[in-house]
């Protein structure tokens, strides 16, 4: 993939995801005052089961069709392209209806003896048809990825949510009455109906797409074992994170009551921040994720033909790019916590958090995109054995030192975590390329900008505020400041050279 078709893409999935996630985040507002922070834990603690059964159906099957489909296509084996696409949806059939199986016929088993909470039961048996059409879904947005035309997926993306938000809106009203357990078994209707819907839009989209394979006659290789070579790593590294993951929020609750709070305090302690602070913090990763999803294609490509040039150019520039946007994110949520914390939840007890956690930003945006490129590189491998590590300790922490220290001991395996996951990510990322990782331009004068921008940005709201009775405009005006001091610091230091921006003038205007 050329370097202006990744700008191009990432910008494009970049749009789509930026309206999902803020059509998203004003849903998950909607939520929080509907079914409080309790029925957020509640509907955290059955998502994340359900995600469990997600990555049994669907795991490591997108990655296997689109870095398979984007390799055959640039060595032009055009009918190899075609049967990684058909035998994937085979693959995908099995795994969607056997994750289904499981969640139907354990759903009571899983609320009261895994989830400890029987309220989850409900929400999990309407979550079992999205498995098997979620699995089947993943295929064809794995192919569109490949080929590079991500509109036709970003249309899907966006739809999707809206539709998933209008059938709750319909019928939250019905369910809400009888208890957060209804209104919990509400979003899971509306998660079913969504996965639904977009796989219709998909398939349509694919029926009526020109494909590059359309005419091969050459007879194609069985390409089954290769598309289970690349899953199969990726699936065992994401089926044992969900499992840790599920074991890690299952036991945060249940060891915060042995810590001393109660069963309620303990489940809105839990849903305050998996379901309030680490959504807004994720909040602005939308450029990331968008970026994670084009990587694996284009980096698989020029792989594939030995371009090592170029795939350690890409490597170079993405990783900057993370580094400078991490920075950018910490030194926001710093000097706005308490002021974004009122604007999306009028808690301030939600802004506390978001300012002690937000140091960690720049290190879970470096997991998202090295871990692509790992995948993107044949190093499943490697990210299996760091995950293990990284899960292992942190549910060990959590066991532990939560019953002993409360939620310090949660934040502590948080932040020691995360920031290993990312240095051990990293080691290997160096030791398999031919990058250098510049920490005088990537991370010392990046810091320095953020935290000039972050001081005199914080001196303008405090302007500001003073003549407006909005507290909305004066925020967001405030942190538009911060974002472009932020950018003439990094220019003025040299972080960031003008000819860089100048590439990306030139990209967006073929756009």
């Amino acid at each position: 993939m050329r370097k202006g078709s990744i700008i191009k893409g990432t910008l494009i999935l970049t749009v789509a995801t930026s309206i999902v996630k803020i059509v998203g985040m004003l849903f998950r507002i909607y939520l929080a005052n509907v079914l409080g922070a309790e029925g957020i834990g509640l509907y955290q603690l059955m998502l994340s089961f359900y995600m469990l059964m997600v990555t049994l159906a669907t795991s490591g099957i997108r990655i296997a069709v689109s870095r398979l489909i984007s390799e055959e296509l640039a060595v032009k084996n055009y009918s190899n392209a075609k049967k990684v696409l058909h035998q994937s949806i085979v693959i995908s059939l099995f795994m969607g209806f056997a994750s289904a199986f499981i969640l139907y016929y354990f759903a009571d088993y899983i609320g009261i003896n895994i989830l400890n909470d029987k309220r989850t039961s409900l929400a999990l048996l309407y979550l079992v048809p999205s498995l098997p059409i979620m699995a089947v879904s993943n295929c064809y947005k794995g192919y569109f990825y490949a080929v590079g035309k991500v509109v036709k997926p970003s249309i899907v993306q966006v739809t999707e949510q809206l539709v998933r938000i209008a059938v709750i809106f319909s019928i939250m009203d019905k369910f809400i009455p009888k208890g957060i357990e209804y209104g919990c078994a509400a979003v899971a209707i509306g998660m079913t109906v969504e996965e639904l819907f977009s796989l219709i839009l998909t398939w349509f989209f694919y029926i009526f797409e020109k494909k590059p394979f359309k005419f091969s006659k050459t007879k194609p290789a069985n390409m089954m074992f290769k598309i289970i070579g690349i899953s199969l790593p990726v699936s065992a590294t994401s089926y044992l994170n969900s499992i840790l993951r599920t074991v890690e929020n299952t036991m945060i609750p249940s060891r915060l009551v042995m810590y001393g709070l109660s069963a309620e305090a303990s489940m809105s302690l839990y849903g305050m921040i998996k379901g309030m602070v680490l959504p807004i913090l994720f909040f602005p990763s939308s450029f990331l994720t968008s970026l994670s999803s084009i990587l694996i294609p284009s980096i698989a490509g020029d792989n594939a033909v030995s371009n090592e040039k170029k795939v350690s150019y890409t490597l170079s520039k993405v990783l900057h790019f993370t580094t400078i946007s991490g920075i950018l994110v910490v030194a926001v949520f710093i000097a706005f916590p308490k002021e974004v914390a009122m604007a999306f939840y009028n808690d301030p007890q939600v802004g506390n958090m978001i300012k002690i956690i937000s140091y960690v930003c720049p290190f879970m945006y470096l997991n998202m995109v090295i871990s692509s490129m790992l995948n993107a590189l044949d190093q499943q491998v490697s990210s299996f054995k760091i995950n293990i590590i990284e899960s292992v300790l942190k549910i060990s922490i959590i066991y532990f030192f939560v019953p002993i220290y409360g939620f310090n001991a949660y934040l502590f395996s948080l932040f020691l975590t995360t920031i290993l996951n990312t240095v051990l990510y990293l080691t290997r990322l160096l030791q398999i390329s031919c990058i250098v990782f510049d920490i005088s331009n990537w991370i010392f004068k990046p810091i320095a900008a953020g935290a000039a921008a972050g001081f005199l940005s914080k001196f303008s709201y405090s302007i500001f505020i003073q003549n407006s009775s909005n507290n909305i405009l004066p925020l967001i005006s405030s942190i538009i400041i911060l974002s472009l001091l932020y950018l003439m610091g990094l220019i003025l230091t040299k972080s960031v050279n003008l000819s860089s921006v100048n590439d990306v003038k030139k990209y967006m205007k073929k756009i």
